[in-house]
Parts: structure tokens; sequence; C-alpha cells
């Protein structure tokens, strides 16, 4: 009996090595995995930043090994709405404008985007629908509002009105930027920015997207147009007051780029996100990087 518990004993103990061996095994290789594919995505983040790296170069797309590479997409800050210039009654009106596309109702969009302004300005006089230091005493908050540029986009939840914005559209950070240069641009702006911005018509707007976008109506690949600013202006309706008016706001010439490298090693992803400034001497300026 002796013999038979001790038997029993070395396999049950053989049987748990071998698990644990498996286990770790699986866990190595999955370590294995994790690192190859960020190392993917940094191979991919090299040639996204090169200077001579356009959208929809077929040089982004990049199968290396079997089952490897890498998928870069570069697009440009200015496709976003900067943040940080809510002060700016053009771009006032324009997210304005988003926030009631959205579903907003008129009250609501003017509450957001006055607090968004308030929170920036330097005084203490809050807008007609605003909402400065003592609207936020009264509720409990005694840190706000920042007086100065929003540090990263989450930041604006703290902002009056902006939590009917996040429950009404929840990919709203997806539409704005930190990192923006006060301008808008044509290459890469999105269609609700487009027509938030422009005051143009869905059609006009959609005429501009799809010559901008190619044959494939996908945006970032080889097929993309380049389209002149007068072009675009004609594209999208623009004329008289109204184009002089938004050329100081609309440009196809910005200089802060958005490269989102994704490395891949079977199924296994790694991302990594830059956003950086090319000087006039083609140096980079880094702003902000995430892996994801």
């Amino acid at each position: 009996m002796v013999m038979i518990w001790a038997v029993l004993m070395m396999s049950v103990t053989v049987m748990g090595v071998v698990e644990y061996m498996s286990y770790a095994a699986d866990e190595g290789i999955l370590n294995n995995a994790e690192f190859r594919a960020l190392y993917m995505a940094e191979c991919g983040l090299a040639v996204g930043l090169h200077p001579s790296a356009r959208r929809g170069d077929l040089v982004l797309k990049q199968k290396v090994g079997a089952d490897s590479g890498f998928d870069v997409v570069i697009n440009y800050e200015g496709a976003r709405i900067p943040a940080n210039f809510m002060t700016d009654d053009r771009l006032r009106e324009a997210v304005y404008n988003l926030f009631v596309r959205w579903g907003l109702n008129g009250d609501q969009a003017a509450i957001a985007v006055d607090s968004l302004s308030d929170w920036q300005d330097t005084d203490d006089e809050p807008r007609a629908n605003g909402a400065e230091s003592d609207f936020y005493k009264l509720h409990g908050i005694y840190s706000a509002p920042g007086q100065r540029g929003f540090i990263n986009v989450d930041e604006m939840l703290q902002v009056r009105g902006m939590n009917v914005v996040d429950r009404l559209k929840p990919d709203w950070r997806d539409y704005f930027s930190v990192y923006g240069d006060g301008t808008i641009d044509l290459r890469t702006a999105f269609r609700d920015t487009l027509l938030a911005v422009t005051g143009s018509s869905e059609t006009d707007v959609d005429r501009f997207i799809r010559e901008r976008d190619g044959a494939d109506g996908i945006p970032g690949t080889e097929d993309d147009k380049r389209i002149s600013d007068n072009e675009s202006f004609r594209l999208l309706g623009l004329e008289g007051d109204r184009a002089a008016e938004l050329k100081a706001t609309l440009t196809s010439d910005d200089r802060v780029r958005r490269i989102t490298s994704t490395g891949y090693v079977g199924e296994k992803r790694a991302q990594i996100i830059v956003v950086a400034r090319r000087g006039d001497d083609r140096s980079l300026t880094y702003l902000a990087r995430i892996e994801e």
C-alpha cells in the first residue's frame, strides 16, 4: 500500500510538473510573439517617419516572413479639431455645429462650446452659456477651469456640458487634438468635421471626399488625389466672403503628422502612435508617443 501511494504521489507530481512546463512554454511563445509584434511596429514607425514617406505609399504595408509584418497609416493632426484654440470664434462656431450634428440641442451645444472656451481663457468672466470658477465651486470642484490649454483630450471631460457630448457621441475623442496648430487639414479631415467647419452641403462635401480619396473610396491609399486649396474650395462650394473667411482655417499644408504603426505576428498585434511636427529643415519634433 505504501508503494502504491508513493507511485500515485509521484505520478501526480510528474503530471503537475508537465502541466507547469506546458503553461510556461505557452507563455514563452506568447511573450515572444508580443515582443516580435512590437518590434514590427517599431520597424513600421521608422518607415512612416521617414521624410520621403507619403500617404498611400506601398512601402507602408510590408509582410516580413510567413506570418509577420507591419501596416502604417499616415494622417495629419489637422484632421482633428484643435482643442486648444476654442477661443477662436470660427472654431467655436464649427464645434457648435459639430455638436448639433451629434444630437445635442442648441442649448446643450452652446453650454459645452462656451464652457470649453472659458476653460482656456485667462479671465474669470463666464460667456453667456459658459462656466468659470464660481460654477465649478458650486459643484465642489476648486481646481477648475484650467485657464490654459488642455493637456490631453480626456481632460475636456471635466468641462461643463461635455458629459452630454460623451453620452451622445462616445468616440468624440477621435475628432479633437491637443497638438493642432489651429487649422483644419483638407487632406484628411473627417466628413463631420468638414460639414461643421465649412457649412457646405452634404452633397458638396461628399463630392470633395470622393475626389480626394480616389476611385477606391479609401483614404490613405495609393490612388488618393492631391487637390489644391482653390480646387478644394470649388468642390466644397465655397466662394466669396465665406471662402475668404475660411482661408485662414482650412489648409493642405499641415506639418504635424500622426503616424500609426501596427505590427503583427500571427494573431498578435502591437500598435504605436507617434505625433510629430516636421520642420522646414525636415527635422522632427516629437509631441506624443502612445503604445497600445
